[in-house]
């Protein structure tokens, strides 16, 4: 039975189209290596000399199966692999700080359509970039107050910078958060830097 033929079973038990089973598959298998990135050419050099897919794993704290899919592919597939490839270092180029551009270059795709694809949640790149609306949204900030909290160093420095948009990684943002304490209003969720700046808004505010 050849590769093809096990994917269109597994698609048939499931009521899925051919495509669709194809998505599930390669999302999952990014999900997989995109953790192990910067492992792979040591597991490629490990392999060349001779160390199973399982030694190596279980130094790196993972699975044979992904070991051998990062640098393997599907097997029977090699359009599909060149393609998964692709994708993989689409990802490196990512975490490595390139722009959408860069990553847009990588896949052999316009910039735009990966920005839609981003944007409607087709595509995803890991991990996630806040920008400056970002982190309005997420704290209810006004540009100025973005602009005052980057001039006195309240907010940590850009981790880069994409066009004419600075950008954080997530989890950057996510430990300055917890580092710094913020205060939230409870009515309104707005983040404060001080207790000050939330008692005076609730006052203005709410109250």
């Amino acid at each position: 039975m050849s590769g093809r033929d096990r994917l269109v079973d597994l698609a048939a038990e499931r009521g899925m189209a051919h495509s669709q089973m194809q998505d599930v598959l390669h999302r999952t298998a990014l999900r997989l290596i995109v953790p192990h990135l910067d492992d792979i050419a040591a597991w490629d050099r490990a392999r060349q000399t001779s160390i199973t897919d399982t030694a190596i794993a279980e130094l790196s704290d993972s699975l044979p199966q992904v070991v051998a899919l990062a640098l393997d592919g599907w097997p029977s597939a090699s359009k599909a692999v060149v393609e998964e490839m692709r994708v993989v270092e689409a990802h490196r180029c990512w975490r490595a700080g390139g722009s959408r551009a860069d990553v847009a270059a990588v896949l052999g795709i316009p910039a735009d359509r990966l920005i839609r694809q981003l944007k409607s949640g087709e595509s995803e790149l890991l991990p996630h970039r806040l920008t400056s609306c970002d982190l309005r949204k997420r704290y209810g900030w006004t540009p100025s107050a973005i602009g005052m909290y980057r001039r006195k160093g309240v907010l940590p420095p850009p981790d880069g910078r994409d066009g004419s948009r600075d950008w954080w990684w997530e989890p950057a943002i996510e430990a300055w958060e917890r580092e710094s304490a913020l205060h939230w209003c409870g009515f309104c969720h707005h983040a404060f830097i001080s207790p000050i700046g939330l008692r005076a808004h609730r006052t203005r505010v709410h109250d």
